[in-house]
């Protein structure tokens, strides 16, 4: 048992932490309240923040009473996109009170989430683990908050994809230092891990593709670029989950798009694509192929099966979990879920050390049964199927449209996410699930500006018909017939 042991260093973090969180954000929101612009630039230091280091993985945010520990979370972590981001909701709020959403859509099915999650403490042999990752996820909602009021417009989701943008050609100059400059195999960018940098760049990337061969703009091609550059990055991380799941999502987009409507320029940017597909391939086949033959391949796919075979055995034993954040705890000695594992290792001469630190699963989908139980997964999927559910029909709504390219762009990037989730954890990361929070909150915005058009159209037919109620005439200030 692990109790909390605040040091002397932690008490000046605390001082610190609370004049970003609670002095920063309402005086700088009070300023920017006015000023659009000041608004704009806010959310892009937000969006590039999320980086967490220019050249490497770096922490950029305080730790109070910081463990080393193999788990999701290693303390009670504040991230400074969250201070951005609370500034910008305090702006929002305070510009617009009228239109500010507390709660935009979908919120509660996330605090739903955390809370069905929570309740996996009971069993968690170390409560306090649980709790460090109950704080990140209750806090980091507010990028999904903060992005939402910070859309009101189109324009403004165009913005929002040039922020991210500048945040991949950044992750590109990071990964081609990396590669070509420090002769990194596998290279990582400024994320914990390639396959995390990876998943983040296909989800971004379908979106940009999508926006690239929706309806034409002044900045189609500076996302078409956006995508090569997304394209050079999963090819550099050589994950190979992540080269296949990202040719096929490039294909569900340009498939969707060619449904929605064949055109010219359509035919012309997949010709465009194919021709640097097949340049790119030639010039790195040979390192792709070497990736796949990799001998430690193998051992790879056993350690993920021994730890999914971990997870089922914790949640057959626990139905509610074993407790958020706990896994890395029991997966260990004294506890029984990895003696097949020892097991395995003494039948092929290895020696066992029982003090070593196992991993934790890699499938998001395992670890979320074994940790949060049958109720935190079922209240996850809920979150899954409800905006992609609402991405479909936005995409169907505003089909030909911008707002509709968008909304592909979004399906596919999570379809191709939670496909790879059986493989990896990375929405557990921060980066990642800001990146998801970010792009949940378009899809709310949309979903939102589809009813209230919907809601139009019902109006004005009520009013060609002459069946508007004489009640809402009079609060519309037209003439009513007598």
């Amino acid at each position: 048992m692990e109790y909390l042991n605040i040091q002397p260093l932690d008490f000046t973090k605390a001082r610190i932490l609370f004049a970003a969180y609670f002095l920063f954000p309402p005086v700088a929101g009070f300023i920017m309240a006015k000023f659009r612009w000041m608004q704009k630039a806010t959310f892009l230091v937000m969006c590039l923040l999320i980086m967490s280091g220019l050249f490497h993985a770096q922490d950029w945010g305080l730790t109070i009473h910081p463990v080393l520990y193999r788990g999701h979370a290693r303390g009670f972590h504040f991230y400074w996109p969250e201070v951005f981001a609370l500034a910008l909701i305090w702006a929002t709020m305070l510009g617009d009170w009228k239109r500010f959403r507390f709660f935009p859509p979908g919120f509660w099915l996330y605090i739903i989430y955390c809370s069905v999650s929570l309740i996996s403490i009971i069993n968690a042999p170390v409560p306090l683990y649980s709790l460090f990752s109950a704080f990140k996820a209750f806090k980091i909602v507010v990028i999904f908050v903060a992005t939402y009021n910070f859309i009101k417009n189109e324009d403004d989701i165009r913005y929002v994809l040039i922020c991210l943008g500048i945040f991949m050609l950044w992750q590109l100059v990071a990964v081609l230092n990396q590669k070509y400059v420090l002769g990194i195999y596998q290279v990582w960018g400024t994320f914990e891990h390639q396959n995390s940098l990876c998943m983040f760049t296909i989800m971004i990337g379908m979106l940009f593709l999508a926006v690239a061969m929706g309806p034409r703009r002044k900045s189609s091609a500076f996302f078409l670029f956006l995508f090569v550059a997304c394209a050079a990055i999963v090819q550099s991380t050589l994950s190979r989950a992540g080269l296949f799941i990202f040719a096929a999502g490039a294909v569900f987009v340009v498939f969707a798009s060619l449904l929605d409507k064949v055109t010219r320029r359509r035919l012309g940017v997949l010709s465009t694509l194919g021709c640097i597909g097949v340049v790119g391939l030639a010039m790195t086949v040979d390192t792709i192929v070497a990736r796949f033959q990799d001998y430690g391949n193998d051992e790879s796919r056993r350690t993920r099966e021994h730890l999914n075979i971990s997870a089922r055995m914790m949640l057959n034993e626990y139905p509610l979990g074993i407790g958020w954040n706990n896994f890395g705890v029991t997966i260990n000695f004294p506890y029984h879920y990895s003696e097949h594992i020892d097991d395995w290792h003494r039948q092929n001469g290895n020696t066992v050390d029982r003090d070593y630190q196992k991993g934790i699963v890699e499938s998001l989908w395992w670890l979320l049964l074994s940790e949060t139980g049958y109720q935190g997964f079922i209240s996850y999927l809920v979150i899954v199927v409800v905006f992609m559910w609402w991405n479909l029909r936005n995409a169907f709504y505003f089909r030909k449209k911008y707002l509709g390219a968008v909304s592909i762009g979004i399906f596919v990037g999570f379809t191709m996410n939670y496909l790879q989730s059986f493989l990896e954890r990375v929405l557990t990361q921060p980066r990642n699930m800001m990146l998801w929070f970010i792009l949940m909150a378009i899809t709310a915005r949309i979903m939102m500006w589809r009813k209230a058009d919907k809601q139009r159209r019902k109006r004005e037919a009520r009013e060609r018909i002459g069946q508007v109620p004489h009640e809402r005439r009079i609060e519309m200030n037209e003439p009513v017939a007598v």
